[in-house]
């Protein structure tokens, strides 16, 4: 191909993405879970899961998909143990390891714990907390010798990958605590530029949960050996009612255990071995279901989380966007690094989905979420499998666009009645007392019409004024402000079509500024807000975006 018609391309491609208008998504509201788009849906996921098994050479399966506070699909494949013909069937309630996966928990522990007082901040050192911790740095800054609960729960505290003992040492004695940290105060800090570049660390997950433990017993409010564990169990598999979800691998988990397989190098299929996590249970090492699983990720997902603050495990809106927000760029530029979920841009869908992969010898696991939807996903292949996310992203791609269609329909519908009840209502300022031209003395302009101000016909949109700053022809209306009854001459400007915006303007905008108007009283031109007598005021003025521009 011609270089200049390469050059050609690419601006093209360039200027069509700085157009390129921000993706929206309808809001998850209840929607008919028998419609047959989706159970045309279900069907395919479900056929796809059985083709993918085959030609990956997977045995046994477990499939868990949630909806706000519901399971809407779950499907357990296979048997308990594939390598046994007479093996029961492999069931939703069947323990797995959930390896990596119980990082989500950690994570969770440490915001909970930081909410409650018990550390300070998410930037303390954990060595105010944990002072037999020491490692050496490459550093002669001591600024740098720092090792925080932040950096540690978004691997960018530069420790190494896995801890300082061989695997077939977990859970005993020549990898206990007092092992661990001998060996650490002897080795160093790996990364060059802590804060700066994500070094996936089981370590630092391992001594995060080790240092929470340790702040519970500093302040007094714990005794128990195993603090981590304690807490954990108690407050989170306890409080959401997952009664079989542990870290112990008791006789009771031994009997409900899915056999996890690995591939030997002549090709055949061996039982995976299991061994207790130890110190390095906060890293990987819960035991769980697809049904617990389930309960778990609905926490995360259901409005009821933020609405029931007497519960006995409750989350602050806040603490959880916290949970799943982005901390650290990847290379390839659309991975981000959170705490704990890895943030990958789906293109073909337009949309975020924050995961975390579970691996351990014969139990390969993925949990994701698609926040915006409110769909959160738990798959688990008990082999070696070829997919990196479990077969996920391929379920999202059959899911998402289902779901945004249905739930498109239902608002449609509620945007009808809603409409129709506004137009029943008599607003305490009519449309018209606010409709005009308004006008500063530095030259700014401001214009708010309906279909009566230029006498074009009806402009305005489901019953709201236009606005237009400065002649932008923009797409912008007056809506009523939420607290209208008490302060009516108040109101909130913003897009009728966000679809038309790019997302810095929306988020950088007019978009869902206030807008504050002075009214006038028409006998003596005093400043009023007596709207008992509406017909006795007139608009004289109006505060938006910082100006004061004066109706003409």
């Amino acid at each position: 191909m011609n270089t200049n018609y390469k050059y050609i391309i690419i601006l093209i491609f360039t200027f069509l993405n700085l157009f390129k208008t921000c993706p929206t998504y309808p809001k998850p509201i209840k929607i008919d879970q028998n419609h047959p788009l989706l159970l045309k849906a279900y069907n395919e996921i479900d056929n796809l899961i059985q083709t993918k098994m085959k030609s990956d050479n997977i045995s046994s399966f477990i499939a868990t998909i949630v909806y706000k506070d519901e399971i809407i699909f779950s499907k357990a494949y296979g048997k308990i143990n594939p390598l046994d013909e007479n093996s029961l069937n492999l069931t939703l309630n069947n323990n797995i390891r959930i390896a990596s996966i119980t990082k989500t928990f950690t994570s969770l522990m440490m915001f909970k714990l930081r909410d409650q007082g018990i550390i300070n901040s998410l930037d303390d050192d954990i060595r105010d907390y944990f002072p037999q911790f020491k490692i050496n740095s490459i550093y002669k800054d001591k600024r740098n010798e720092k090792i925080t609960f932040r950096q540690l729960a978004s691997h960018q505290s530069g420790l190494a990958r896995e801890t300082p003992c061989d695997r077939i040492d977990y859970g005993t004695n020549k990898c206990n605590d007092k092992v661990i940290l001998s060996k650490l105060s002897k080795q160093f800090l790996i990364s060059k530029q802590p804060n700066i570049l994500s070094h996936y660390s089981n370590l630092g997950f391992s001594l995060l949960g080790r240092v929470l433990g340790e702040s519970l017993k500093m302040k007094k409010t714990m005794k128990e050996q195993q603090a981590y564990e304690y807490w954990v169990t108690n407050n989170i598999f306890k409080s959401l009612g997952m009664d079989n979800t542990t870290f112990n691998y008791d006789e009771k988990v031994k009997d409900n255990m899915a056999i996890g397989l690995y591939k030997k190098s002549n090709g055949s299929f061996s039982i995976a071995p299991i061994s207790p996590a130890g110190w390095n249970s906060p890293g990987g090492g819960i035991f769980s279901t697809a049904n617990d699983m389930a309960k778990f990720m609905i926490f995360l997902l259901s409005d009821e989380n933020q609405q029931q603050s007497e519960s006995s495990f409750y989350l602050e809106e806040t603490t959880l966007n916290e949970l799943f927000s982005p901390m650290n760029l990847l290379r390839d530029g659309f991975s981000v690094y959170g705490i704990p979920f890895l943030h990958t841009y789906d293109t073909s869908n337009s949309i975020w989905i924050s995961a975390k992969n579970g691996d351990l010898t014969g139990y390969h696991s993925n949990m994701a979420f698609v926040r915006p939807l409110k769909l959160g996903f738990f798959f688990s292949s008990l082999s070696d499998i070829n997919s990196p996310d479990i077969y996920i992203n391929s379920t999202i791609d059959i899911l998402v666009p289902i779901y945004e269609i249905l739930l498109n329909e239902e608002a449609s519908k509620i945007q009808q009645i809603e409409n129709y009840l506004i137009k029943q209502e008599i607003p305490i300022i009519p449309n018209s007392f606010l409709a005009g031209f308004y006008k500063d003395f530095h030259g700014n302009e401001f214009l708010i019409y309906n279909e009566t101000f230029n006498g074009n016909g009806d402009h305005t949109i489901n019953g709201n004024l236009l606005v237009n700053f400065d002649n932008s022809n923009s797409n912008l209306t007056i809506h009523t402000f939420e607290l209208d009854k008490d302060y009516p001459y108040i109101k909130r400007i913003s897009y009728y079509d966000e679809t038309l915006q790019g997302c810095r303007l929306l988020a950088g905008g007019e978009n869902e500024e206030l807008i504050y108007f002075n009214f006038i009283n028409n006998d003596n031109q005093q400043e009023s807000t007596n709207f008992n007598d509406i017909k006795n005021l007139k608009v004289y003025s109006v505060q938006v975006m910082g100006l004061l521009l004066y109706k003409i």
